[in-house]
């Protein structure tokens, strides 16, 4: 028979001292829309840009225009006011997740797309949604979430 003699715990571990994160909430960039309260503009964490709900709003009226093409051209307009205030740019972006909420939209936000992403465009995904509003009853065909390179 052979017997296995486990180790007794050490109870007098020492903490290992905190680590300070390396996370910040990135303020509303000039140019971008505003956000509801609690939605926080983007996050910088790891040497990376986080920026969620980035929706096709203009800045200046606070509507969104119902038409598909041009929301999608505002939504990245709003990204790229967003990448410029944390110091980035639309070459600092490696992954973009497209909600819509009806796939037949994805044609008009493609062609957007080609038009800011025109040569070594980053990751993306389109997935459908129920609704892409930030609240109900809005004209939203589109949200967007956003992963790029902090410089």
């Amino acid at each position: 028979m052979i017997r296995r003699t486990i180790a007794p715990q050490n109870r007098h571990r020492t903490r290992a001292p905190a680590r300070k994160l390396d996370r910040e909430t990135l303020p509303i960039a000039p140019g971008a829309p505003e956000r509801i309260p609690g939605m926080v503009a983007g996050v910088k964490a790891g040497g990376f840009l986080f920026f969620s709900a980035i929706r096709g709003r203009n800045p200046m009226t606070n509507a969104i225009d119902i038409d598909p093409g041009v929301q999608a051209r505002q939504a990245l307009r709003n990204l790229e006011a967003q990448l410029v205030g944390a110091g980035a740019s639309l070459a600092h972006v490696v992954k973009v997740t497209l909600f819509l909420h009806d796939l037949e939209k994805r044609k008009a936000f493609h062609e957007a797309w080609m038009e800011f992403f025109p040569v070594n465009p980053p990751a993306r995904i389109a997935v459908c949604v129920a609704d892409a509003n930030a609240a109900p009853g809005g004209n939203a065909h589109y949200a967007l979430e956003v992963i790029a390179l902090a410089p």
